[in-house]
């Protein structure tokens, strides 16, 4: 950045200048090699470096004015950077691609459709009104203001006006005002879930975000300093997984396993099934949410939104164009009052909500893309409940890894590879790999599962020879 002085610092005398005033005794190819050698240095302001020229000639200020206004621009250029590096660097997840939909993805939908509705409303004219003759250019923005804030309705060209108040009001269709609001409502909803979950999580007894993020550190550093990582977060996992663990039996403890089974996130977290359970929990919660969210704009815009997505294909097969719908009239009526001495004269006009022929493709949006996002959803629940509750799909998972590392003995080793996955890693155990794999690569999962297993071993051929075990049911006992 530095060399902007040696492009624009033509003369030696504002080298000199600028050397002078930053305090060092640095030559300029110096400063542009080593752009940070000392801590201290900042760019001079206009004053400063105005009252340092003052003994200076006039070219040269202006020379400098120039170099000031070229470090302004490079400034604003590495704020941008640095920003779009926060926005577009998001690390590792302890959550699928589906979560990060619900989660992610619609919430910056949801929100870049606020802000566009939004400004619509506060910086363009989302109104415009056909007032009678005799209304001065005063009048006509004090009725389009009136009637924005107040209550309109929609009447089809084709129909007579309604005479009664009542009548008319059946027809209102003022739910644009709060547009802005309800999709930031949206969002919320969309977040609240995950919120939960890194909430809950710490209640395992592990740091599951950390865990991943360890993992993924290591997916690029060299192979001897990634195995030092995998056998620390090995370490992590086999104190966790050996702590949070039944060692007593007694009626209670029974009872409470068989919750366990049930009620997962709430009785599991020793017997291996908490995380997995709320996880469980929080994916219901996603489909809860979609599904809600169909029923709160049903609500709020008062139609059958949960159809309106099939609405807008079967007219498209049938005529092959959009139409626009009533459900968000360009075209209505309005009802004002002015006061005129003792008279009260009400005026009908009609107006224009220009703001609706965007809302309407917004909400089309939205429906397709939460039907899309229902069905994945559905389809990764189902997929997820496949896995925790099929002993076979946790061994399936596992052993695949041991297959690939050639450590998949099927004679000697099968029953104590069943209580490797059973009874050491369990379900929280296994949930904890797909964590990992699902944010690292193959090779970091790998070396874990490996170096997960060969200790195992370890703790198991010690036990055959004798050395003492804790004390605590044999078939509860991971070795």
């Amino acid at each position: 950045m530095f060399s902007l002085f040696v492009q624009h610092g033509n003369s030696t005398h504002t080298k000199t200048l600028l050397a002078k005033y930053r305090g060092t005794h640095v030559t300029l190819e110096h400063a542009h090699s080593h752009p940070r050698s000392t801590p201290s240095h900042r760019y001079p302001s206009y004053r400063e470096i105005a009252n340092c020229a003052k003994t200076s000639d006039a070219p040269v200020l202006a020379n400098i004015q120039g170099v000031h206004e070229q470090i302004g621009l490079v400034r604003w250029e590495s704020i941008l950077e640095a920003l779009s590096s926060v926005t577009l660097s998001r690390g590792a997840r302890d959550d699928d691609a589906v979560d990060q939909l619900h989660h992610f993805g619609t919430v910056a939908l949801l929100a870049a459709f606020a802000a566009l509705v939004g400004m619509n409303q506060y910086v363009g004219d989302p109104i415009h009104c056909w007032v009678p003759a005799q209304f001065e250019d005063s009048h006509q923005d004090y009725t389009e203001n009136l009637c924005w804030v107040s209550q309109m309705y929609y009447v089809p060209m084709d129909e007579p006006i309604p005479y009664h108040k009542e009548e008319r009001m059946e027809r209102d269709i003022s739910f644009y005002r709060w547009v802005v609001v309800i999709l930031l409502l949206q969002c919320l909803l969309f977040k609240f879930p995950n919120m939960l979950w890194k909430e809950l999580r710490g209640y395992a007894g592990i740091n599951v975000q950390k865990i991943v993020n360890m993992a993924d550190e290591a997916t690029m550093t060299p192979p001897e300093e990634r195995e030092k990582k995998v056998e620390h977060i090995a370490h992590f996992i086999d104190r966790w997984l050996i702590t949070y663990r039944v060692y007593k039996y007694n009626i209670l403890i029974r009872v409470r396993e068989k919750f366990a089974g049930v009620f997962c996130f709430v009785f599991g977290k020793r017997h291996g099934t908490y995380l997995t359970g709320l996880y469980l929990f929080i994916k219901l919660l996603y489909l809860a949410n979609v599904v809600g969210q169909f029923i709160l704009l049903t609500k709020f815009l008062g139609f059958e939104y949960y159809m309106y997505g099939f609405e807008i294909l079967s007219h498209l097969n049938a005529n092959g164009e959009w139409r626009d719908y009533d459900h968000f009239p360009r075209v209505v009526m309005c009802d004002i009052e002015i006061r005129q001495l003792q008279n009260i004269q009400t005026f009908s006009t009609q107006c224009v909500l220009s703001i609706n022929l965007f809302v309407e493709k917004i909400f089309a949006i939205i429906w397709f893309w939460l039907f899309l996002l229902s069905i994945a959803t559905i389809v990764n629940i189902g997929r997820w409940l496949f896995d925790i509750f099929f002993n076979y799909r946790r061994e399936h998972f596992i052993q695949k890894y041991l297959i690939m590392l050639g450590l998949d003995d099927k004679s000697s080793d099968r029953k104590l590879f069943k209580r490797f996955v059973s009874q050491y890693l369990r379900d929280d155990g296994v949930f904890m790999l797909r964590a990992v794999g699902n944010n690292s690569s193959d090779i970091i999962l790998l070396d874990l599962v490996r170096v997960l297993w060969l200790q195992f071993k370890k703790v198991h051929t010690k036990d055959q020879n004798g050395d003492k075990q804790p004390a605590g049911d044999e078939n509860e006992t991971y070795a």
